[in-house]
């Protein structure tokens, strides 16, 4: 029995359309998770935090949540610390991004910064509000 015209056509034609369709597939996840974007001059990639208040001052985390939000921080969770006794603001690094956090200190003013990587975090990066952070914004 004879094949129909043009069957091997529409076939390579097909399997060409897939080939492009998985190649643009895996640049843009490359471009994500390399940091492709980043690298070669490209629009940063956003970042979550998470902004807790570690000091006894009612509202900083708020505060500092709103801040951050107008310089288009992405702040998932405000919340308190465990304790509330932080000298200093504290920035967690939840991924091991080392660039990623730089950037966030930058924007945060924070300059210490602890890494405790979790597996599948929910946030890039946990900002513990400390007392110089309330010294500098006046009290509240």
């Amino acid at each position: 029995m004879a094949r129909p015209r043009g069957t091997k056509r529409r076939r390579a034609r097909g399997l060409y359309v897939l080939g492009a369709i998985v190649a643009v597939a895996g640049l843009s996840v490359a471009i994500r998770w390399l940091d492709l974007a980043g690298r070669f001059g490209g629009e940063e990639p956003p970042f979550r935090i998470e902004v807790r208040n570690g000091t006894r001052e009612p509202g900083i985390a708020m505060e500092t949540a709103k801040e951050l939000r107008t310089r288009g921080v992405d702040v998932l969770v405000v919340d308190n610390a465990e304790r509330f006794d932080f000298r200093e603001s504290v920035l967690v690094d939840r991924t091991g991004n080392p660039r990623l956090m730089r950037r966030i200190a930058k924007i945060t003013g924070c300059r210490l910064i602890v890494e405790q990587v979790r597996e599948r975090p929910l946030v890039d990066a946990t900002y513990i509000v400390g007392a110089d952070r309330v010294k500098s914004s006046g009290g509240g």
